[in-house]
């Protein structure tokens, strides 16, 4: 009896050890630079992952090789199916209230972005620093997400 007693307890731990791990193991979400060579900014959202018909907010920083203009450079935030093909929702659109010269560090928060409610099981998410009157693209980061 004494020997079913110590089997049972060395196994209730074993099994509590094993599945500790996997409680914290958060997944979060990547950045990469887009495929067009251009530089990529480094971006934090919150809450990660991102909650289909919620607001979620982007912090997004970096240093580009191009002037940015307060009022004419603009953080354009989209989503789209996984293939990039189709857009899901309204993209995100807010202008630089400060312009940074080329080479120095920028940094910009959109505190309100609304995460579309029809998100597809994969999408992607692309952050973009565009001067969307000039059609020029500055800087530009990818991510893909999951529901």
């Amino acid at each position: 009896m004494k020997n079913f007693i110590f089997v049972f307890i060395l196994f209730a731990t074993l099994i509590t050890v094993n599945a500790a791990p996997y409680q914290f193991d958060k997944r979060a979400t990547t950045f990469k630079p887009c495929p067009d060579g251009l530089p990529s900014p480094n971006v934090i959202m919150t809450p990660d992952p991102l909650v289909p018909g919620q607001s979620a907010k982007f912090n997004v920083s970096g240093t580009l090789m191009n002037d940015l203009f307060k009022g004419l450079a603009d953080l354009r935030i989209r989503f789209s199916d996984s293939k990039r093909q189709r857009l899901i929702g309204d993209p995100y659109y807010q202008n630089f209230n400060e312009s940074f010269p080329a080479g120095t560090p920028f940094s910009i928060v959109a505190p309100k972005v609304d995460v579309p409610s029809d998100l597809t099981n994969k999408y992607v998410i692309e952050v973009v620093i565009e001067s969307e009157l000039l059609t020029d693209i500055y800087g530009c980061s990818l991510a893909d997400g999951e529901k």
